[in-house]
């Protein structure tokens, strides 16, 4: 009776092992990052001195080919946000991914439903490569969300990839369900003219609804219309500089006095960076942002400067002392500096 059960077993064992080579396993990669962070100064008095440990990232992706047509990924993330906590003030996980990809759905186009990146700063974010420092500058200033639900098409308008596009039509509401009948479309056209030089041209729309403006006694439109441009150039892992303006228009969003009618809000800013390696373990990196959220208004701009120095200490840990200084045109409030100056020590790995 033992080896007849014992027989049972190894059939069933050998059917199970045959039957899983037929099945594709899902790939599993998660990357974290955080710092030891120091307050030397601050705009806000009373984080003068602040300091701790902080993870700000921690993601981790589950990719899976489901045939040659189809493949999907979720993604799940902590960011030690109130997005992300847990109602006990724990870290938790967000969905940051959760889309199907339909490979070829005509030539050389793809086709995202779900929960996907936006086309604002996607292109912007791997140049730069620093996104364990810091966001690009559109996401840093939240003026277009990282993630949106809808649906996408992406690919290449030339044969060699030369020249590529990116739309997508989305809910506007970010990781979230949709909460109005509202929409957003983005577009971006990306150029790569030799692998040394890149160029993106973005711009994306988002209905709002109407706003009612109590001086002129009716309602107008508060629609959002965003575009950027992206130049980069790279010299392999030795040397990359990129450039990013933007400008973002918001209708009938300010008033200069209480007795004003509304008027159209326009930001704008501009990031400059620059990384270059001194040695195949050391890298040098530096960024420069400026920022102006109202162009009509005074004391409200703010600027961006950071310093840092990679160590390359494995392929996949990187160790880099930096410091991160935040300005500001306003005042400052309970008694503190002109700016925020922090010193910190970043850590990122990938798994």
């Amino acid at each position: 009776m033992k080896k007849i059960a014992l027989s049972f077993l190894m059939i069933v064992l050998c059917f199970g092992y045959a039957t899983a080579q037929t099945v594709n396993m899902p790939s599993f990669s998660g990357v974290m990052f955080g710092d030891y962070f120091y307050y030397m100064s601050a705009h806000d008095g009373s984080l003068r001195d602040f300091n701790g440990f902080d993870l700000r990232r921690i993601d981790f992706a589950a990719d899976y080919t489901i045939s040659n047509t189809f493949s999907s990924e979720f993604r799940l993330e902590g960011d030690g946000t109130p997005n992300s906590l847990t109602p006990g003030g724990k870290f938790g996980v967000m969905v940051k991914d959760a889309w199907l990809r339909w490979q070829n759905i005509f030539q050389g186009s793809d086709l995202y439903f779900g929960v996907s990146p936006t086309p604002a700063f996607t292109v912007s974010e791997n140049a730069w490569g620093h996104r364990f420092l810091e966001k690009t500058i559109l996401d840093y200033n939240g003026i277009v969300p990282a993630r949106d639900l809808g649906v996408d098409l992406r690919g290449n308008i030339t044969g060699d990839g030369s020249l590529k596009y990116w739309v997508k039509l989305g809910n506007n509401s970010s990781n979230g369900p949709e909460f109005d009948k509202y929409k957003r479309v983005y577009a971006m056209f990306e150029v790569n003219p030799n692998p040394q030089f890149l160029f993106t041209i973005y711009a994306d729309y988002a209905a709002a609804p109407l706003i009612f403006d109590p001086v002129d006694g009716i309602s107008k439109s508060n629609d959002r219309f965003v575009a950027s441009l992206f130049f980069n150039y790279n010299n392999g892992n030795d040397f990359s500089l990129g450039v990013e303006p933007f400008i973002n228009l918001i209708q009938n969003n300010y008033a200069p006095t209480p007795i004003s009618p509304l008027e159209n809000q326009t930001a704008d800013g501009i990031s400059i960076w620059a990384w270059g390696s001194i040695s195949p373990m050391v890298r040098l990196v530096g960024r420069f942002d400026y920022f102006d959220p109202n162009t009509d208004a005074t004391l409200d701009n703010q600027g961006l400067i950071l310093f840092g120095v990679d160590l390359l200490v494995d392929p996949h840990v990187i160790l880099t002392p930096n410091i991160e200084i935040r300005t500001y045109d306003a005042p400052p409030i309970n008694g503190g500096d002109g700016s925020d100056v922090i010193p910190r020590v970043t850590f990122f790995w990938q798994f």
